[in-house]
């Protein structure tokens, strides 16, 4: 290899780094899942805060009625649920009473309420929710989610130290059929994971995860509720934003969530990874920019373009590949408890370099696609809307990382209230 030549030496540093990242991610992975284990048996036997869990819901999720039934069936002494609709005809409001009948002993009520107050519809449902909350803990969880009947009690547990005031988790994917299921799911357990845990070792956490976010009333009162988010797309982003602000420490929980995806066509597919990479750059620039040093697939795909015929640019690519393909499986399996199976282990380089297409689109054009509507994504992180949905198109896909679909809306009886406004208890 010339010293002299840039291409030559751009790829040697691409794969360099994204060796190093790779190595950092098990070991990132190891050391993390270890400290929050003995964090979690030193924070047994602490007394259980009584705990609010806001779902906001819109339309029917592959699964749904599954996924919330999941956290009916949390063995905790105290806990109340509330579902936000903000339509009294969406197909959602008939999933809730179904649970209030099936789990009369569970605290479940229901805010229908349609006033909306930003661009951001899943944050106006959440403040109208709100007032519905009779405990002093908020857990929000988004609708596509599923957990573990100790979920409550391991997520709360940071909680024991005074310092934390806002506590997240990962989440691990798992898909109903379809290439480009898998293709999201890959990126879930292989990519956004594995990112995660680098990021804690060289950097404070500022940020939360849509998957789960557990506040005291308390601290979500002094960053002004959820109203200041009412125009962000990253709501959850700017919410751990906000927290750490004024000095609390935002806590990663070793609990792993299930989020169960049912994308749709590779339309569909693209506009979501689209719509997450460019609310990544609009947030962290800089940070996205460097993201493509770690793209390892990339490097060793053009490692072996730009050698063509080499052996030993064959060797070195083929090594990167492989040690992609084995540090993503390691994580997955012994860490997220979500299986790669080999043939899906063998897809994660060619998803890496969909990953990489779709890193070098997010910078042509600030516009994403959210529930049908399109918005543009300023540089502060607002979006603003450009068009709203096309209701002739059938639902959006059923699908969400800090998102709620909308779904064909079904008849049901209107709600007592005459206002906008309205709580429910079957």
């Amino acid at each position: 290899m010339s010293a002299h030549d840039p291409i030559q030496l751009l790829i040697a540093l691409g794969m360099l780094t994204s060796l190093c990242y790779y190595l950092a991610s098990y070991f990132g992975a190891r050391d993390f899942f270890r400290k929050a284990r003995d964090r979690a048996r030193n924070a047994a036997g602490a007394p259980l805060p009584t705990v609010t869990i806001l779902k906001p819901l819109k339309g029917l999720d592959v699964d749904l009625y599954a996924n919330l039934v999941s956290f009916c069936r949390q063995d905790y002494p105290i806990f109340q649920l509330v579902f936000g609709v903000a339509d009294r005809n969406d197909p959602a409001v008939q999933v809730v009473h179904r649970l209030q009948a099936s789990f009369p002993d569970v605290a479940i009520d229901l805010v229908i309420d349609s006033r909306i107050y930003g661009t951001n519809c899943k944050v106006s449902n959440l403040h109208n929710m709100y007032r519905a909350a009779r405990h002093d803990l908020m857990v929000i969880a988004d609708s596509d989610i599923r957990v573990s009947g100790d979920y409550l009690r391991r997520i709360v547990a940071p909680f024991t130290d005074p310092k934390v005031g806002i506590v997240t988790c990962l989440y691990r994917a798992t898909g109903n059929g379809g290439l480009p299921t898998l293709v999201e799911s890959l990126f879930i357990n292989t990519d956004f994971s594995p990112s995660v845990l680098v990021a804690r070792l060289v950097e404070t956490r500022r940020y939360a995860f849509g998957a789960t976010i557990a506040m005291p009333r308390r601290v979500l009162d002094a960053v002004g509720g959820f109203l200041p988010l009412a125009n962000y797309l990253a709501d959850d982003y700017y919410l751990g934003n906000r927290v750490a602000a004024l000095g609390y420490e935002v806590a990663l929980s070793e609990v792993v969530v299930e989020t169960v995806l049912a994308v749709g066509p590779w339309k569909r597919l693209v506009d979501h990874q689209l719509r997450w990479a460019r609310t990544y750059r609009s947030s962290r620039p800089g940070s996205y920019f460097a993201l493509v040093l770690t793209h390892g697939s990339l490097w060793a795909t053009l490692n072996l373009l730009y050698h063509y015929g080499s052996g030993t640019a064959a060797a070195i690519s083929l090594l990167m590949y492989a040690m992609r393909m084995v540090t993503a499986s390691v994580i997955a399996n012994r860490y997220l408890d979500a299986p790669l199976r080999p043939h899906e282990a063998l897809l994660v380089p060619a998803k890496d370099l969909f990953t990489s297409a779709i890193w070098a689109m997010a910078f042509f054009g600030d516009s994403v696609c959210w529930s049908g509507n399109e918005f543009q994504v300023m540089n502060c992180g607002e979006m603003v809307l450009v068009s709203p949905a096309d209701t002739t198109a059938g639902p959006p896909m059923a699908y969400s990382v800090a998102d709620t679909p909308e779904a064909h809306a079904a008849p049901l009886h209107r709600p007592s209230a005459s206002h906008p406004g309205s709580s429910l208890r079957a």
